[in-house]
């Protein structure tokens, strides 16, 4: 009987001194903890901070949507920065995917581009690429990617590696025929060097 009241009031202290201990602890952390230094702050940052207090950014935004004629587009960027006026945002280092209801796909990448899909179209700058599953592989400086429909337009010249050789063109159109299946269409001075399969 006499250990256990000694060992109530053991518990009892222990519920108070702890407590009051974890207190003085956290106080004296508090006193002697110094102001974080921005610019040291700064030299382990793996961001510019400054930067980041400056512009308004989005990391790593993705979009995705369903075309009218059932196609899916998945568009992912490393960063983003929206316009000033709202309409869309300048972003960088994209990837897209453009996948149709009869199995079509094409990979897109580019290390700028502007995502708008008020306006009906995503637009990739700055070394494009383009893989088919048709078995084309496409670069460009410039490709129109349209949100309503399935259609992939690069205004500017192309170079295209097909299955049967080298395309150059001054503009190339890749959209859906009246039968469904993708067309891939080189306009302007078009020049073909062709490589027949071994």
């Amino acid at each position: 009987m006499h250990y256990d009241n000694r060992h109530s009031m053991l518990v009892a202290w222990a519920k108070v001194a702890l407590p009051l201990s974890a207190l003085a602890l956290l106080s004296v952390l508090f006193l002697f903890s110094g102001k974080a230094d921005p610019e040291m702050a700064q030299l382990y940052a793996k961001v510019d901070v400054a930067e980041l207090a400056r512009e308004q950014r989005m990391t790593a935004p993705e979009y995705s949507g369903m075309t009218e004629d059932g196609a899916a587009l998945t568009v992912t960027a490393a960063a983003a920065r929206p316009d000033t006026d709202g309409a869309g945002a300048s972003a960088a280092d994209l990837k897209a995917k453009l996948e149709t209801p009869g199995g079509f796909t094409a990979d897109l990448a580019a290390k700028a581009g502007r995502i708008d899909p008020g306006s009906g179209a995503i637009v990739l700058s700055d070394q494009v690429t383009v893989q088919t599953s048709s078995g084309y592989r496409l670069a460009t400086t410039k490709l129109e990617v349209a949100t309503d429909r399935t259609a992939l337009t690069a205004p500017e010249p192309v170079r295209a590696e097909g299955p049967f050789g080298t395309i150059t063109a001054d503009q190339m159109r890749l959209g859906t025929s009246e039968s469904g299946a993708q067309d891939l269409v080189f306009n302007g001075h078009v020049r073909l060097l062709y490589q027949p399969q071994e």
